[in-house]
């Protein structure tokens, strides 16, 4: 016989959800050099599917109160790891949904840990390596989805682009009309981080507002977040673009993929730009920069990383001849 137990931080069988990962990967896969991100403020509870004593499954149930999908009150789950059985795995995720029905929730997608900020998708295939902070899962979870009745509701991509000696003239010129308007495109300047993190979490409520599921995130998770990624960033790479009075209108931050010791390869990991049409091409602009600066210092790739199949973020990809080479999934369910 099987039964699902819940579980929180605190609780002394907390520490079978966080080590269940060590259950089912061997000790030198890539899912153990990203640290795993749980969401504790919307964490309402893990779960725990044991079968004769052991854990077959857990995922965590996430109540955030600013997520909503279709508008519709939604709840997420997430942390999702299993061994690879449908009959279990269902058992586990027809529950849940049940749980984040009793919390008044009328969607249920995933797999999110807590926000867009967090985890999210599943990967639909392994066919080319990591790449630095991307997460990795085993394949059949999508099945494990499906096959509880959740149906994908988004699509995600990531691309690659080796060609990056491509100085567009039509984004030049964008650049140069950009200055004479006052912009000042700048570098990230890691002396003063933490103040110019505080000047990036402002912007994001204009640059990321109508982002699909985009929820707030506090400050302080904000800081913590990428005060982590601080030692990996060249400066050089991580650009800021501000208007005459030096309010933030537009970033681009990319990082190295320090997984890829065969080539040197850049991960374009977030962009955003005021939605004031007056900004148009700032992202391009901001993109065509990095590239040549990129391909200066040697980098042979760039990837674009984790765009959504309807985001304006597919257009920069299409503008650098990026190549889809990666696929991701989002489900969800109506409850």
């Amino acid at each position: 016989m099987f039964e699902i137990v819940k579980t929180q931080p605190g609780n002394s069988n907390f520490s079978h959800f966080e080590n269940f990962l060590k259950e089912i990967y061997p000790e030198d896969s890539v899912v153990f050099k990203v640290p795993e991100s749980i969401n504790y403020e919307y964490l309402d509870a893990g779960y725990l599917l044991i079968l004769n004593g052991k854990v077959q499954s857990r995922a965590a149930l996430y109540n955030n109160p600013h997520l909503q999908y279709q508008h519709k009150k939604t709840s997420s789950i997430g942390n999702y790891e299993a061994v690879d059985d449908l009959d279990l795995s269902a058992k586990l995720l027809s529950h849940i949904a049940d749980e984040a029905k009793n919390l008044g929730a009328d969607y249920l997608i995933g797999p999110m840990n807590g926000s867009t900020w967090d985890a999210y998708r599943f990967s639909v295939h392994h066919d080319h390596p990591n790449f630095f902070l991307e997460p990795y899962h085993h394949l059949y979870y999508k099945d494990h989805f499906s096959n509880a009745g959740f149906a994908v509701i988004a699509g995600y991509y990531s691309s690659m682009e080796t060609d990056l000696n491509i100085n567009n003239p039509a984004l030049v010129q964008r650049e140069q009309e950009l200055k004479e308007a006052g912009v000042k495109f700048r570098n990230i300047n890691l002396d003063e981080y933490e103040n110019e993190l505080e000047k990036v979490f402002a912007f994001n409520a204009i640059g990321f507002k109508s982002n699909f599921l985009y929820t707030p995130i506090s400050k302080d998770d904000f800081m913590r977040k990428y005060a982590q990624t601080k030692r990996f960033i060249d400066p050089q790479l991580v650009m800021l673009a501000e208007d005459a009075e030096g309010n933030l209108i537009g970033y681009f931050f990319c990082i190295r993929d320090f997984f890829n010791q065969a080539s040197k390869t850049l991960i374009a990991k977030t962009v955003a730009r005021n939605p004031d049409k007056k900004w148009t091409g700032i992202g391009h602009v901001l993109g065509n920069i990095i590239c040549g600066r990129a391909f200066a210092d040697g980098y042979q790739s760039i990837i674009h990383a984790f765009i959504y199949d309807e985001g304006t973020s597919r257009n920069l990809s299409k503008s650098f001849s990026g190549n889809s080479y990666k696929n991701y999934v989002l489900f969800g369910k109506e409850l």
